[in-house]
């Protein structure tokens, strides 16, 4: 692995997805507020649309997974559970909006990205490092951002897809919308079906995703953002194959042939904005609702979490933004109990442009929550692009982590009254270049320092403030384009440790120190073609490098599509050298396989 990492750094690595200060878009999760106009960071990414449109991404984690900034772990295969953390931070601990609503999430506070579609999102933002100063709770390591589709004034859309891939997997998309002066929509949905590279691993799974706005004139806007997504699943629950004995078949066998999982997500919102450069106002109103019912372990449960939650926000002269949000979340569940949680939030920013190409923000949140004391979560942010190649950046803010619904009502251990959030300091710098010449650099470091680190006890198996711990690490980008032709590739490099009371400082669980992702590709006279790759060092399962061993593995995929004018054409095959690899694994299941050689294609026909 040395080896290959010296190579690519001879390359590295532009982010392409960096923004850009000639980018014309504003990158909302700095601000919370499409009026503010701070800059991003050096290190904050981007996908857009032309990146999100990638033939045969079947969900969300799909497209993230060539940033290795971004930790994806999947259980079930390709199709089952995949969760992200950012920079050595656990999934629970990076929180997911999307269109600035908070993403219904399990009782653990965790976010299933496999159900998430991908069809209809016209962007996702990146943003890495504590961000509790506007967001909240579990956002310690950052927010990721997702933003429904928004259609250019006058345009119309109306597309279909097909596609079929390895496992009797079949995936059917439709896209429509239009925008106009008296208001906009998009929706689009997916229904997909595989019988899954595992025994009792065959899914199902619907989604639907949409927005519209609609103009009240001088009176403002009106706009709405639902999401629904149905899933229906076999759960293998692992292999009792060890890893050293896999070879494309053994690993197929699972441990459960019984077990399976039902879910639903529910997710909509209500929202008026309006006023002017001088003064805008925003306020919304969501409710959203995940209902889980599975049998494991010869036992039906069932739960269900409801948010409602209001929020208001004023922005002053593009600079100062204002805002203040409530929520209730409520548990539904035979095992944990019937709970209620309550939580407000008031957050302020304020951005100073000290000199040309200069920005100094500041900001600030309180949160008062029915099941902690108060918490203060400030930062301060710098931005410095001299010129339209160059862009440095540079913050310190803290972020903190609230306890889930599993930590405070766990029903196999005695209650955590007394729990508190866990909390961090954060500090981050980065630097970005990109030439006339199409290369493009960047480069990152961090630093997380982590005090009452929430974890289980070992003697009582309650949730409990006995860890401290860090995150420290870099990531690296380089690329290059030049007419059809690309070239890209990104490293991450990353320690997470803990101790508990006054022990010595362990590596954590699922932490691997080096991540890499690299595509070349293609387009031109109606053609696409790509060559990608991503390679994830090795890591435990237990804290302290025990536990199962995942070993690192490579994967290399690559893929051609046409276009015929409206209609095009694509095929593609993943995991090319069929690797036998695992991203997860625990005590009581092992290691949970991922599927060997994949090939794909299908098709999309555009109607409008």
């Amino acid at each position: 692995m040395k080896l290959l990492l010296s190579l690519l750094l001879s390359l590295y690595v532009p982010n392409l997805y960096c923004a850009e200060k000639s980018d014309p878009e504003v990158f909302f999760s700095v601000s919370r507020a499409h009026a503010a106009r701070p800059q991003a960071p050096a290190d904050a990414a981007v996908l857009r649309s032309p990146d999100l449109d990638e033939p045969g991404a079947a969900a969300l984690a799909d497209l993230l997974e060539p940033l290795p900034a971004l930790g994806i772990r999947r259980q079930n295969g390709a199709l089952g559970l995949a969760t992200a953390g950012l920079r050595g931070y656990q999934a629970k601990q990076t929180a997911v909006y999307l269109d600035d609503i908070r993403v219904p999430a399990d009782i653990t506070g965790t976010v299933d990205l496999s159900v998430l579609p991908a069809e209809g999102l016209g962007r996702v933002e990146v943003l890495p490092g504590a961000a509790s100063s506007l967001y909240g709770q579990g956002a310690e390591g950052g927010v990721l951002h997702l933003f429904t589709r928004k259609l250019s004034p006058g345009a119309r859309l109306a597309s279909a897809g097909m596609s079929a891939s390895s496992h009797d997997a079949r995936a059917y998309t439709l896209k429509t919308g239009a925008a106009g002066k008296a208001g906009d929509f998009f929706a689009a949905g997916s229904a997909l079906s595989a019988s899954g590279f595992q025994r009792n691993s065959a899914t199902e799974r619907e989604s639907a995703l949409g927005r519209g706005t609609v103009s009240l004139g001088a009176a403002g806007r009106l706009g709405v953002t639902g999401l629904y997504s149905r899933l229906k699943t076999g759960l293998p629950s692992g292999t009792p194959v060890p890893v050293s004995a896999w070879d494309g078949s053994a690993e197929r066998e699972a441990n459960s042939l019984t077990d399976w999982q039902r879910s639903r997500r529910g997710l909509g919102a209500l929202s008026w904005s309006g006023g002017g450069d001088g003064a805008a106002f925003r306020a919304e109103s969501s409710l959203s609702s995940n209902d889980i019912e599975a049998l494991q372990y010869g036992s039906v449960s069932r739960s269900r979490i409801e948010d409602l939650a209001f929020s208001g926000r004023l922005t002053v002269r593009r600079r100062l933004v204002l805002g203040a949000e409530s929520s209730r979340s409520s548990l539904y569940s035979g095992l944990y109990g019937d709970r209620r949680l309550y939580s407000a939030g008031f957050f302020a920013q304020h951005t100073l442009t000290l000199a040309e190409g200069l920005e100094l923000s500041a900001s600030a949140r309180l949160d008062r929550h029915s099941a902690y004391d108060s918490r203060v979560s400030p930062r301060l942010a710098a931005v410095y692009a001299p010129d339209a190649s160059w862009k440095f950046s540079a913050s310190v803010g803290r972020g903190y982590q609230a306890p889930t619904f599993a930590d405070l009502y766990n029903p196999w251990a005695a209650p955590a009254p007394g729990l508190k959030p866990e909390t961090s300091l954060n500090t981050q710098a980065a630097a970005s270049y990109g030439s006339p010449g199409g290369w493009r650099l960047s480069l990152a470091g961090y630093y997380s320092d982590i005090k009452d680190r929430i974890a289980l006890d070992p003697l009582t198996w309650a949730a409990a403030n006995l860890d401290a711990g860090f995150n420290y690490g870099l990531e690296a980008g380089a690329g290059w384009g030049l007419g059809g032709f690309s070239l890209e590739a990104l490293y991450a490099r990353n320690v997470s440790k803990a101790r508990s009371g006054g022990g010595a400082y362990e590596p954590l669980s699922f932490s691997p120190a080096h991540r890499v992702s690299w595509k070349a590709a293609y387009k031109g006279g109606g053609w696409r073609a790509w060559l990608d790759g991503r390679g994830v060092s090795e890591q435990y399962a237990g804290r302290g490098e025990t536990g199962n061993r995942l070993p690192e593995f490579w994967l290399f995929g690559l893929g051609a599509a046409r276009d015929f004018g409206g209609l095009e054409l694509w095929g593609g095959v993943s995991n090319l050298f069929d690797r036998h690899y695992a991203e997860t694994a625990d005590a009581f299941n092992g290691w949970y396989p991922q599927p060997g050689r994949v090939f794909s294609a299908g098709l999309n026909w555009r109607l409008l």
